[in-house]
């Protein structure tokens, strides 16, 4: 099965918070957020809440759209894997987190329904690499803007990765809502 398309970036959490929504869906979800604290990921039709354990150091998040099902990858460990659903009606969707606010937005192959797994390696890393950043800074004499940036800069390696893996199943039902007003 082909990869149709793919899209990287980097994001640092928001409060732990990562969003993939269609760019009509803007409007967060809380139950979904909540949710997503459990199960690590969460949402709506429209929207994908993804948990992080850590809010400082950036998130890289890989979206890979398939032809079909997503075949299974033997070379990604990852820690684990939920399902997701992401019904985008305008086939723009929209990654936002604190910093950057908009990570990325791209424009998927066709509008309409994706089902797909999101998978994860790194969480529980990249929270002991913040804890390990806040007992540094707590515990430095700190005298010059330089302490505190090297710091800082020995602790912004990518620990944690979030790979969305989406295939197209079905129209969305607005488009379809949209041909019957027709």
């Amino acid at each position: 099965m082909p990869i149709l398309y793919e899209f990287r970036t980097e994001a640092r959490p928001d409060n732990g918070r990562i969003e993939v929504y269609d760019s009509d869906a803007y409007l967060t979800d809380s139950e979904a957020v909540r949710q997503s604290r459990d199960t690590v990921v969460a949402g709506t039709s429209t929207q994908i809440h993804l948990h992080s354990l850590q809010g400082i150091a950036p998130a890289e998040i890989l979206v890979r759209v398939w032809d079909g099902p997503a075949p299974a990858d033997s070379t990604w460990a990852a820690e684990g894997e939920r399902p997701t659903v992401l019904d985008s009606p305008t086939g723009e969707v929209v990654i936002r987190a604190f910093a950057p606010d908009i990570a990325g937005h791209f424009q998927l192959p066709r509008p309409g329904v994706y089902e797909g797994r999101v998978s994860w390696k790194g969480r529980h890393e990249a929270a002991a690499q913040e804890a390990n950043l806040h007992a540094k800074l707590s515990a430095a004499q700190l005298q010059w803007q330089a302490d505190t940036d090297a710091i800082w800069a020995a602790h912004r390696e990518v620990l944690e990765t979030y790979r969305i893996d989406l295939w197209w199943t079905a129209e969305s039902e607005d488009d379809e809502d949209d041909e019957d007003d027709e």
